[in-house]
């Protein structure tokens, strides 16, 4: 459900959202169970209530919680869905939609007979605040309703562990994007602060299940399989969010974000279907298709006339390629060495289970959207089955091989990246073999995560967003101190204090500018003065690849003493576990000392830097 109660109308000003192009949601007979999530607007640096009496971009809503969104969640009756509707909603600054996690599941009736009974209690709860709030004075008692609810998705998430039922297969994501123009939602799944602050060394996390979410405009179904985050799911207390990439400005209408066990067989994800738009994926049968005569029938198979030159043409111009067919596997894979054409198929489906649920799987590996994909085969009933269970994938007749190059869809590009596009999906096939092989190891998981962290001296336009660094970051706030316009206008004129801006992204995309940092050379030492990065880059080892930076530029030779200006925080505990994991200690002076010997090497993030201006 959604926080409908939250919506301000007045704030409203442009006309609901209707759906321009027809789509078909999810019903509800289709689903056998669903978890009880409650989703409300958030910030990605929300440090509540310190955070309202410091933050520029702090905006009351009636419970007197910061608004994030625009207008807040709006009811749209217009968009489809099996809860009647969908929400609308205008993200701000810094927003991100969120829920706190639980995977205990129940009948969708069940579920949604609660999410009514919320939305008439919720309101409700408000209004005794507000009246307890005028005679007690204190403002805790504006925000009652949310206090309550959130304990009472702690309650659920805890009966989920202890009742061990049946585990969702999936996370269902139902999006209309209204704009013109595609988007990026980041999906995260990860601990709660709670849970986290019960941990006492950063290499006790688990990895964050991130992900990407492309979003055309239209409808977009996204189904993302109980694996990719049940190390996160099970037996922990957890948050999930959607957050706006790189905090980009969004519209959009969310229908369904659950967890989710089907009832008939599993949902497909679906994604805006463009006309005319590039083919990027060629799926192969391989009987009677890529190879002449009958694998498993013990027939003598050779290579269809010119498939080789074919192969190689698509894998120049960035064109993927990917197998589907009903064989034996390893017997399949075999023969494919042998003729070595082999490495030229990503994610290849070799089984005996139905092709339109292979292409959907291949998709998801991918991360593409499946009106991407052309499906070739000989069999007409396999033709026919593909395009009425997937019709956004394009099929080929067999015969019809020798159009393909001349294809309009099918021109791809012959640009240096389309020719190396297979090799950058080989990589992360080998990166993701390789996290697999380290199982729940965070640091495998950081080193495959292709982080590159930016690190350049502060420019004047990069004051807005400094600005809001230094007033609203708590968790990483290692100073614990919040400055001013005026005191941090002071700051940046001094002209004795280096001043680096961070930014930083991985292979799950962009996070924008994240840090902050102020230090200046003293004798003997190098002094870190203050320090403020981002909660949505948290444990991932960048302050380490930043005081590796900032110690090997200032040091005259040989390496120094590091000092960072420490000081503990009701808020700020990760940054104490960030300094003692590096082995920091305690300074008698105050704040935390590393000695010149201390090793801050981070191999597995690539810094990239500007050199300040002469």
């Amino acid at each position: 459900m959604f926080e409908h109660y939250q919506y301000t109308d007045s704030t409203h000003k442009d006309s609901p959202a209707t759906p321009q192009i027809p789509y078909q949601p999810v019903t509800a007979d289709q689903l056998a169970a669903i978890s009880l999530l409650i989703w409300g607007e958030h910030c990605v640096e929300c440090a509540a209530p310190a955070c309202y009496h410091s933050c520029d971009l702090y905006e009351p809503r009636p419970d007197k919680r910061c608004r994030r969104f625009i207008y807040g969640l709006f009811h749209n009756p217009r968009f489809p869905s099996f809860r009647g509707g969908g929400t609308e909603v205008t993200f701000k600054k810094w927003a991100k939609i969120q829920a706190r996690g639980n995977t205990l599941l129940s009948e969708p009736r069940k579920v949604l007979a609660y999410e009514r009974w919320i939305g008439r209690m919720a309101p409700a709860g408000n209004v005794v605040g507000r009246r307890v709030l005028r005679i007690t004075g204190d403002e805790r008692w504006s925000w009652v309703s949310q206090a309550l609810l959130e304990r009472l998705q702690g309650r659920i998430n805890q009966w989920g562990m202890r009742q061990k039922g049946e585990l969702p297969d999936a996370f269902l994501l139902e999006v209309y994007n209204p704009m013109k123009t595609a988007c990026r939602l980041q999906l995260s799944v990860s601990l709660s602060g709670e849970e986290r602050q019960r941990l006492t060394s950063i290499a006790q996390l688990k990895p964050a299940t991130t992900m990407s979410i492309d979003l055309a405009p239209g409808y977009t179904r996204r189904v993302i399989e109980r694996a990719a985050f049940e190390s996160i799911t099970t037996g922990h207390d957890f948050n999930i969010a959607l957050i706006p990439e790189a905090d980009t400005a969004m519209h959009l209408v969310f229908l369904t974000a659950d967890f989710v066990r089907f009832a008939k067989g599993p949902v497909t994800s679906v994604t805006p279907a463009t006309p005319g738009k590039d083919l990027k994926v060629i799926v192969w049968d391989l009987d009677h298709t890529l190879w002449h005569g009958i694998l498993t029938e013990g027939d003598d198979v050779r290579l269809r006339d010119g498939i080789v030159d074919l192969l190689r043409y698509f894998d120049e111009r960035g064109i993927l390629h990917s197998i589907s067919s009903r064989n034996d596997h390893d017997a399949a894979m075999e023969k494919l060495r042998e003729f070595g054409i082999a490495d030229y198929f990503l994610y290849p489906q070799i089984n005996w289970q139905p092709k339109s649920q292979n292409l959907p799987r291949i998709a998801q590996r991918l991360n593409l959207g499946i009106d991407a994909f052309a499906f070739v085969d000989d069999n007409p009933f396999e033709l026919d089955q593909v395009r009425s269970i997937v019709p956004e994938v394009t099929c080929f007749h067999v015969e019809e091989i020798e159009t393909l190059r001349a294809h309009p869809r099918l021109q791809g590009s012959t640009s240096d990246d389309s020719r190396r596009r297979r090799q950058f999906y080989k990589e992360a096939i080998e990166r993701e073999e390789v996290q697999a092989a380290f199982g729940g190891d965070y640091l495998a998981f950081l080193a495959a995560s292709e982080i590159v962290l930016g690190i350049r001296p502060y420019t004047v336009s990069d004051l807005e967003r400094v600005a809001e660094l230094v007033q609203r970051t708590n968790q990483l706030n290692f100073s614990g101190r919040k400055y001013s316009r005026a005191e941090l206008d002071e700051i940046i004129a001094n002209p004795e204090l280096h001043k680096y801006v961070l930014r930083c992204e991985d292979r799950f995309g962009s996070y924008g500018t994240v840090g902050f940092c102020l230090a200046r050379r003293e004798t003997g030492r190098i002094a870190i003065e203050d320090f403020m990065l981002s909660c949505r880059v948290q444990s991932k080892f960048i302050e380490k690849a930043l005081f590796d930076h900032i110690r090997k530029e200032l040091s005259v030779g040989a390496a120094l003493p590091l000092w960072v200006n420490f000081r503990a925080t009701a808020k700020n505990k990760p940054a104490q576990m960030v300094l003692d994991d590096m082995g920091f200690v305690a300074s008698a002076e105050g704040g935390r000392q590393l000695g010149a010997e201390g090793d801050l090497t981070c191999a597995f993030i690539r810094v990239e830097t500007q050199a300040p201006k002469a």
